[in-house]
């Protein structure tokens, strides 16, 4: 992996600290257990985050948008629930 020049930082972000905070949330995603979204021959979390952050596949999100995407998660989830009970009701009404 190549270090990223202040130049090369400056097109993703105007926020070192921001890059930071992207890059370690991400490794902590990679930590838990996510697969990576490129790929790399690297193997230390926080290398691979940085890597994907310079390649574009990972990106800043607002506030707001990540709001709307965790609520689309939940709803998703929520769905999914109701019908995995209905599903299992029906097989008990065959039985």
């Amino acid at each position: 992996m190549n270090i990223m020049s202040f130049g090369e930082i400056a097109k993703i972000t105007d926020s070192r600290y921001e890059l930071a905070t992207l890059v370690s949330n991400r490794a902590r995603e990679l930590v838990d257990g996510d697969d990576p979204l490129i790929d790399a021959d690297l193997e230390n979390p926080v290398s691979i985050s940085m890597e994907e952050v310079y390649k574009g596949a990972v990106k800043f999100t607002s506030k707001e948008r990540f709001e709307e995407i965790q609520a689309e998660k939940e709803r998703r989830a929520e769905a999914l629930k109701r019908e995995l009970e209905q599903a299992e009701e029906e097989v008990e009404g065959d039985e």
